[in-house]
């Protein structure tokens, strides 16, 4: 398996990473990287929705190079390539004030969800700590878009933030969005736990075919920038996302669309 030598090393401006900016792992760093790995699904086991299991595999799988692919395949779309070279942070909000916002905005309805989980917005400081952050790297920098985007994107889509079939169907939408090896990890782990509550087999296929078929049927996620724009209807952000009812889901179709997105990856051979 080849792992890439460092996150904050071997990337041009762009975020690209060459073949002779790429080496091997010292034993250590193997060591090293398992342990991590180790650790988040030990996490996964005990806490599966908990910001612990995401620290700790969204880490673990940083320096394998299916990683660096998922950030070549996400700067293909020229919106998300500008944010990540502005290395664009949201404005930091409180639950609080957003549900000031009319009801049905997306600032009312983020912030109801929000107060009603009782989640953290900057719940990331456990990992980056107190801001400003700076990022070296585009890697670096769409990772933490990615997770400040998390809870905002479990009200965009609708998956349920509280339970393990709805986090599924959530992390099988962003892998269909970002190709990152995190959230294929996390899927693949989740059908294995399934194994010790088989009674959730039905509603987690589900979810997770949904969250593909959704993810692969939408616009990029990442290429917006909802904080500018809180007071705009849920409905319509929806709507201009192409996040579509589960009804209107055509799985062929989007299969179709799944390959081709497959064939637009041309990231050359392995090392």
């Amino acid at each position: 398996m080849s792992f890439t030598k460092n996150p904050r090393a071997g990337h041009t401006h762009s975020g690209h990473m060459s073949m002779s900016q790429t080496e091997r792992f010292r034993f250590s760093d193997m060591l090293h990287q398992w342990g991590l790995y180790l650790r988040g699904v030990y996490q996964f086991v005990r806490q599966p929705v908990s910001r612990q299991t995401f620290a700790a595999l969204s880490e673990a799988l940083v320096r394998f190079r299916s990683n660096a692919d998922s950030v070549r395949f996400m700067l293909q779309d020229a919106r998300v390539a500008q944010l990540c070279r502005e290395r664009y942070q949201g404005a930091v909000y409180e639950p609080a004030e957003l549900i000031k916002y009319p009801i049905g905005s997306l600032g009312h309805e983020f912030g109801a969800a929000m107060l009603a989980g009782k989640f953290d917005p900057e719940f990331y400081r456990d990992y980056y700590g107190k801001g400003p952050y700076h990022f070296e790297t585009d890697e670096q920098h769409l990772r933490f878009r990615i997770r400040q985007l998390h809870d905002l994107v479990h009200v965009l889509t609708g998956f349920d933030a509280n339970e393990v079939p709805g986090e599924l169907g959530m992390q099988a939408f962003n892998a269909a969005q970002t190709m990152r090896p995190f959230s294929i990890a996390l899927v693949g782990f989740g059908l294995l736990r399934i194994v010790l509550n088989p009674r959730e087999l039905p509603l987690t296929l589900h979810q997770i075919a949904k969250g593909f078929a959704l993810g692969y049927a939408c616009d990029q996620l990442l290429a917006h920038r909802y904080e500018d724009d809180w007071s705009k209807p849920l409905v319509q952000w929806r709507k201009e996302l192409g996040l579509i009812t589960e009804q209107e889901l055509d799985f062929a179709q989007y299969r179709h669309r799944a390959a081709a997105h497959k064939d637009s990856m041309s990231f050359g051979t392995r090392a």
